[in-house]
């Protein structure tokens, strides 16, 4: 499974699923110059549990960029 996301300038989230050559399988009807110039790839397998680990590592990432430093907790032990 190959996904992009890009945020429209008004605060949408844009979600494209890419074909293997990574062009749009269904674009959006969103031009490039009302796109905010920030763009997420992710590549994985198109299985439920994959696809549960992408939100957890996107939600980790907000977690990172939006907390500061000496706000943030220490790692979770994975087991």
């Amino acid at each position: 499974m190959y996904r992009r996301y890009t945020v429209h300038r008004d605060g949408d989230l844009l979600v494209e699923d890419l074909g293997p050559d990574g062009k749009p399988i269904e674009p959006e009807a969103v031009p490039p110059e009302d796109r905010l110039p920030v763009e997420v790839v992710l590549l994985s397998p198109d299985t439920i549990d994959a696809r549960a680990q992408l939100l957890d590592l996107l939600e980790m990432a907000f977690e990172m960029e939006s907390t500061p430093e000496s706000e943030r907790q220490p790692p979770k032990p994975r087991g």
